[in-house]
């Protein structure tokens, strides 16, 4: 009877038919999508990586504090803001000592998630610092941007009741080889639930023996995060040397912490960021850091380690946008795209392939976004 109504709970509150959840889902939407234009407005020659991420997150709780205030609702950052440079991959919110300041050329990465009550959204976008914002940038950096992004617009328009994680899978591969690019290791299709980041289904791009195999039939009523991420070089990732900054709760550990500043800094976590990753650089009094080693060193925190391209001359392109599968079969995209970098490739995608076909009228709209 236990694991009967769990189960139905489980169903109940991942159900898209309900108009609560879904307006939950939207309501996470819609603050990712306030949030991230800020962000990009900030990304300029100069400006320091340490500081946006801080203000990513300060953003994302000022928003969250002025909705679902009635009832007491968890919610906040479901990712906390990571701005990636260049041949980096993912997780990098560094703390002032280990700070980027960023420079005309970069190629800059920012993503970060909401979630209103365990219903998330998240959302990944790169933009170029062009010195000359009158002429594209081409080259490799370019590849890499076009690749991304007509990888993930292909990704959408297959994510569709009765498809196949394979069919999505195949047609990103195409995508890649048209630009000369690689899907970055572990690059996904996955989908999410509620308090959930990793559900069951996983299409995973250029997967290594740590990634689970198996393909899945996507299906109504389901919500899936699109992350693409192209590298110029051979996709293969590896872990920086620096110290990670970002950890998530384990929720199937426990341990009776004997520091004080363990206990403490323990209880903030569990209160302000449920069971979802958080950053360092979020952690308002820095004497709160003093704790974080022994909850790592006995389990009741996840490091998040940065991630680079294997290859480190590479540039790597993402972008990432939360959509669900309604009761018609078709997905609809919560989290919105922005303005595109002006870049010029000279690859592309010809139009009389299958996926040229699929993405003819993408390619026709984006044209004018400057790719």
């Amino acid at each position: 009877m236990e694991v009967e109504y769990y189960t139905q709970k489980f169903n109940t509150d991942n159900d898209l038919s309900n108009s609560v959840i879904l307006s939950k889902y939207r309501s996470a939407a819609d603050i990712v999508n306030a949030v991230l234009p800020q962000i990009i407005s900030r990304i300029v020659p100069g400006a320091s990586v340490s500081e946006l991420c801080k203000y990513g997150d300060q953003l994302i709780f000022s928003h969250t504090s002025k909705v679902y205030n009635k009832n007491k609702v968890e919610k906040g950052v479901a990712l906390p803001t990571m701005i990636c440079v260049n041949h980096c991959l993912q997780y990098f919110s560094p703390l002032p000592e280990n700070d980027i300041i960023l420079q005309h050329g970069d190629l800059v990465k920012v993503e970060l998630g909401v979630h209103i009550d365990g219903y998330i959204a998240s959302t990944a976008h790169t933009t170029i610092l062009n010195p000359n914002p009158q002429q594209p940038i081409e080259g490799r950096s370019a590849d890499a941007v076009a690749a991304a992004h007509f990888g993930a617009e292909v990704a959408l328009k297959l994510l569709k009741a009765g498809n196949k994680g394979s069919d999505i899978v195949k047609a990103v591969n195409q995508v890649a080889d048209a630009f000369k690019c690689i899907p970055v290791e572990g690059s996904i299709v996955q989908q999410i639930r509620r308090y959930v980041l990793q559900a069951e289904n996983s299409a995973i791009l250029n997967p290594n023996d740590g990634f689970p195999d198996g393909d899945f039939i996507i299906n109504s009523n389901e919500v899936y995060t699109i992350n693409i991420l192209m590298s110029t070089g051979n996709g293969l990732i590896r872990e920086s040397d620096l110290k990670p900054t970002i950890y998530q709760r384990n929720v199937n550990e426990v341990y009776n912490l004997k520091l004080k500043a363990a206990r403490t800094v323990f209880k903030k976590i569990s209160d302000n960021y449920s069971v979802f990753p958080f950053s360092l650089n979020s952690l308002e009094n820095t004497r709160d850091r003093l704790g974080i080693p022994e909850c790592v060193t006995h389990g009741l925190l996840r490091p998040y380690y940065v991630l680079l391209e294997n290859a480190g001359q590479a540039v790597v392109a993402q972008f990432k946008f939360t959509a669900l599968v309604g009761t018609n079969g078709n997905a609809t995209r919560i989290t919105s795209s922005l303005q595109l970098p002006y870049v010029y490739s000279e690859f592309s995608i010809p139009p009389e392939t299958d996926i040229g076909k699929l993405l003819a009228n993408e390619i026709k709209s984006t044209k004018a976004k400057n790719i």
